[in-house]
């Protein structure tokens, strides 16, 4: 979005005059259709996703710089701005994200520059209601983060590996899925097809590889600091276990480099299933 659409006057959410003739926009043209799911009230369970997505009139959307937000409990969590805006939209709610109990999730279509919900040129809301009970842990992700930061500063590949799942680990958190839903089964499948001997030596090799670049840049890994999280993101919620995807950033004598790590929390304990590092903060 430019400044002088972003400044353009408001005015012209509501009626826009294209440069080749009087076309007018009304509220009605943008067309903002729920297509999933089928109906506005839904109930999941805590381990569930729901996908959403919505129709609109991309060229009456495109031609004012409107933008689509995700509204959770009247507050917006999320929005979706491009020069060239496409139909469908699509978004997953997690509900373990939301936690138990009633929710509205709204969809609102925002003109350019406002946050300002009761400017909304279109709206769709979702009564939501997220039954079961959610998965508790006792890891401290930021302690169990600091734990990883730790192995780099004192290049102790060793305790690096104490951190990375192996088979028996991986083999207790498949048989605890006991259910046989579609997603459980689908689950239960894919862990039991990754090789984790594999995985424990790519990461391994990945941790050697950074140490690599630290020596390369004539870098103390020492001095490696913890600058903070960039993502901590749930990508898949069961009930016995989540999985997350963790992103942190850490300088070691100026040089700043972004970590990314693919983690199984389960109830006592977290488990590298992936590692790798970029230079610079992603």
């Amino acid at each position: 979005m430019t400044k002088k659409i972003i400044f353009f006057n408001r005015l012209a959410v509501l009626i826009t005059l294209s440069i080749f003739g009087n076309t007018l926009f009304a509220q009605n043209d943008f067309a903002f259709k729920l297509v999933k799911p089928n109906s506005n009230e839904q109930v999941i369970n805590i381990t569930d996703k729901l996908s959403v997505e919505i129709t609109f009139n991309a060229q009456a959307v495109n031609e004012i710089g409107a933008y689509i937000a995700t509204v959770v409990d009247s507050k917006i969590v999320r929005f979706l701005a491009a020069t060239t805006m496409e139909s469908p939209f699509t978004n997953n709610i997690t509900a373990a994200h939301l936690g138990k109990g009633k929710h509205i999730v709204e969809y609102m279509l925002l003109p350019s520059g406002s946050k300002d919900q009761t400017e909304a040129l279109s709206k769709i809301a979702i009564d939501l209601e997220i039954k079961g009970g959610s998965f508790k842990t006792d890891v401290d992700i930021e302690s169990f983060t600091q734990d990883i930061v730790e192995t780099i500063r004192k290049n102790d590949v060793e305790a690096f590996m104490s951190y990375c799942i192996d088979k028996n680990v991986m083999d207790g958190i498949t048989n605890s899925i006991k259910g046989d839903s579609p997603k459980e089964k689908g689950v239960k499948g894919e862990l039991s097809s990754m090789n984790t001997e594999n995985m424990r030596r790519e990461m391994t090799a990945n941790f050697s590889k950074l140490q690599k670049a630290l020596l390369e840049k004539s870098a103390d890994s020492s001095t490696t600091k913890f600058m903070g999280f960039l993502n901590k993101d749930i990508n898949l919620q069961m009930a016995e276990f989540s999985a997350m995807d963790i992103n942190f950033g850490i300088d070691v004598g100026g040089n700043t480099f972004t970590i990314s790590v693919n983690a199984f929390i389960t109830k006592d304990k977290a488990y590298l299933f992936d590692y790798e590092f970029h230079a610079g903060l992603l």
